[in-house]
């Protein structure tokens, strides 16, 4: 039983690692995007 939760805590970590990295790299981005067309209709800021 304990093997089996240590697993999956291993299993759960690497794969919030790399939710974090594509969430990282999807914000950069966007930003990036925002920045290259501030003039752009259907911002946030209007």
């Amino acid at each position: 039983m304990k093997s089996i939760s240590r697993n999956l805590v291993l299993i759960s970590s690497k794969f919030s690692k790399n939710i974090r990295v594509i969430l990282f790299v999807l914000t950069l981005v966007l930003f990036v995007l925002a920045a290259g067309a501030p003039s752009a209709t259907g911002s946030v800021g209007g």
